[in-house]
């Protein structure tokens, strides 16, 4: 049982209450919230990433600031989550999303608060120490893929890239699997949506997060190094930014989760299961959120663990490279986000996102073994 649902809250406590309580809760979560036992993390020598910190720090620094954000997120999504379940209604905390979104942005822009890195990685411990370690080695290798982009010459990438998936399935314990998981599982689950209907701000803040990500491949695989290299960095960079300002699309949130078939094809050629592990990674994460965030899951450890089970088996719910590449591009280049570099200004597709994605026929809903069913 959640921590939050041992100790519900009055209905009518105060901001103030709820700052004290967050305080200690930083103090108490990484052992206390879910009941989970934590162990020693080490991400190893994957995610050293030296080309990127030598020739280019600032993608880095954003990165860096980007898995920050995630996790202050994760940590207060793991709050809000018990707060509203123990509230006995589904409804979000008054004013939590519009203070996280500000917050992370703050994160993101480098001008957050100096507690944020400890809070950050509270919010992975809280996730239970087997998922945050699956969470910190899959982030180590999206580090480490850029890297190589950034620092090998072209006919010797797809080499170093292939050492570096082979590096990441040397640990099988914090290892997804590097087959395409059939993305019906992101609408089938059984607390699907939960987080995308009750926070679709904060959900489309961090798909903003994965489309830099992502976006900030396309300058190393389709650019020499040297000028015009570097201002492919900017204008990803910028482009991001840009989508933190409630604008018109694309400068505005993603409205699909960004997958690398649609934002990152010169990864794809390069190793196609380097970016099959990516996007496994990002839909693990929305399928961790929807959990947290769900007022209806009564077992929040057993259902990260069943979900954590499922992205690492490598027979259940997979699809074929085709399949997993059509599906992506059917949710719409523009709704995860638009081409890295150069500028969309309307989608290709004559429906949105959401729809093209059904209008392959579908199939029987795709379910998780083992997650708890909703109360």
């Amino acid at each position: 049982m959640a921590f939050f649902e041992q100790q519900p809250l009055p209905s009518t406590h105060t901001r103030m209450s709820v700052q004290i309580l967050r305080l200690i809760l930083l103090l108490v979560m990484p052992a206390f919230l879910f009941g989970f036992k934590l162990e020693a993390q080490h991400v190893g020598e994957l995610g050293s990433a030296s080309a990127l910190r030598e020739h280019y720090p600032e993608v880095l620094e954003t990165l860096r600031r980007l898995d920050q954000a995630h996790g202050v997120l994760l940590y207060e999504l793991a709050i809000e989550g018990g707060i509203v379940r123990s509230s006995g209604t589904d409804l979000p905390t008054f004013g939590f999303e519009f203070d996280m979104i500000d917050r992370m942005t703050s994160v993101v822009q480098g001008e957050g608060e100096p507690e944020d890195g400890e809070i950050a990685e509270a919010g992975l411990d809280a996730l239970g120490s087997r998922a945050a370690e699956v969470v910190r080695w899959g982030r180590a290798f999206q580090r480490e893929v850029i890297s190589i982009l950034a620092g090998h010459s072209v006919m010797h990438r797809s080499a170093h890239l292939e050492d570096a998936v082979a590096l990441y399935h040397s640990r099988p314990g914090a290892a997804l699997t590097s087959a395409p998981k059939n993305m019906d599982i992101l609408y089938d689950h059984a607390f699907a949506l939960d987080f995308r209907t009750g926070y679709a701000d904060l959900d489309g803040f961090i798909w903003a997060g994965h489309w830099f990500r992502l976006a900030a491949t396309e300058p190393f695989t389709d650019i020499d190094p040297g000028v015009e290299r570097k201002e492919g960095i900017d204008t990803v960079t910028n482009r991001y930014f840009s989508k933190l300002t409630y604008g018109e699309p694309p400068e505005f949130f993603p409205s699909e989760i960004p997958l690398a078939p649609a934002i990152a094809p010169g990864l794809i050629w390069l190793s196609p299961q380097a970016a099959m592990i990516w996007d496994n990674l990002s839909m693990y994460l929305e399928v961790l959120a929807d959990v947290l965030a769900s007022p209806d899951v009564p077992d929040v450890p057993g259902a990260i663990e069943a979900i954590t089970d499922f992205f690492m088996d490598p027979e259940l719910a997979v699809t074929d490279q085709d399949e997993w590449e059509i599906m992506a591009l059917r949710h719409g280049i523009f709704f995860q986000g638009g081409y890295p570099l150069s500028v969309m200004t309307q989608s290709e597709l004559n429906v949105d996102g959401h729809a093209a994605h059904f209008s392959s026929g579908g199939g029987p809903g795709l379910t998780i073994p083992g997650m708890p069913r909703g109360r």
